[in-house]
């Protein structure tokens, strides 16, 4: 498969959403996408390991093999974010692409999504609410690690169950961003770099160019202010009564263990994978139940 930078540009594009310890796991890497540098990269995982099928009887079904009546989708959502899938990462177009194939199975009963994400990019976030908007069947969350955009978009699950009580870690509801500022480095290899605005467009960049000076109001104002309103708009929307907002640090960035993140209403269990595929069973029960 060709590696083309361009389609590692696209990725890297727009603001990002992470809890700060994937945040510094991810740096060594994001500096190696940033010089064009693939080397560190592997090629994406198969298919197969990323979305499968759970027949009634709780087998695994391999490729080819008939989808039985009842069975339940699984999708894996692991690692950083990335709205368009490349050569070397599912984007959230190629996973829901996915979920919908599973909702539009008439012998499909619900999905589960495991995520293990600590986020990723803003604009990956849409594309799962877009899909839970017109989703038809159940979906649970059965999370490890589930993070600022990847708790933005499992808010809307039907049911969200940390998989265990050890290292299950919900939250990071908060947005932040990082600016480098290359001059130095530009200067030492002798490259003069001049930027102009026509006169009909003095705003342009204006926000990053003062954050870059050391002035952060607009980079707030114009920027992450808006998107943390919207973050936990989400939040409070779909998680409704459930949260406790008097709980400290629930919408402004704080992380949680599974028990704590339980108490605070950020989540509604917790469990594994078999508890996730009976609670998908309970839920599409009660919904066939609903719709006679």
């Amino acid at each position: 498969m060709k590696k083309n930078t361009l389609n590692i540009a696209a990725a890297l594009r727009g603001p990002w959403m992470f809890d700060q310890q994937s945040a510094l796991s991810f740096a060594p890497l994001l500096a190696h996408l940033i010089k064009g540098d693939t080397s560190q990269l592997y090629e994406k995982i198969e298919a197969r390991y990323v979305n499968s099928v759970i027949s009634p009887s709780g087998k695994t079904l391999t490729s080819g093999e008939d989808v039985e009546e009842g069975s339940i989708g699984v999708i894996h959502i692991d690692g950083p974010m990335f709205k368009n899938g490349t050569w070397w990462a599912w984007g959230s177009d190629e996973l829901m692409a996915m979920a919908e194939a599973f909702d539009n199975n008439s012998n499909i009963i619900g999905q589960i999504w495991r995520t293990n994400s600590g986020g990723g990019q803003v604009a990956a976030v849409a594309p799962y609410l877009d899909f839970h908007a017109n989703r038809k069947k159940p979906v649970v969350e059965l999370v490890d690690i589930c993070a600022s955009a990847a708790i933005w978009k499992a808010a809307p699950a039907d049911f969200i169950m940390a998989e265990n009580d050890i290292s299950s870690a919900i939250g990071s509801i908060g947005v932040m961003t990082e600016l480098q500022n290359w001059d130095k480095y530009f200067e030492q290899i002798g490259l003069e770099i001049h930027t102009i605005f026509a006169d009909q467009s003095s705003e342009k960049g204006s926000a990053y160019a003062d954050a870059k000076n050391g002035d952060y109001k607009k980079i707030k104002e114009e920027l992450l202010n808006p998107l943390a309103s919207k973050f936990q708009e989400t939040i409070k929307k779909h998680r409704g009564s459930k949260l406790d907002l008097n709980v400290d640090g629930l919408l402004k960035g704080k992380m949680f263990f599974a028990e704590d993140a339980q108490a605070a209403g950020l989540i509604d269990g917790i469990g594994n994978f078999d508890a996730a595929i009976r609670k998908v069973k309970e839920l599409s029960a009660v919904q066939d139940f609903m719709n006679q």
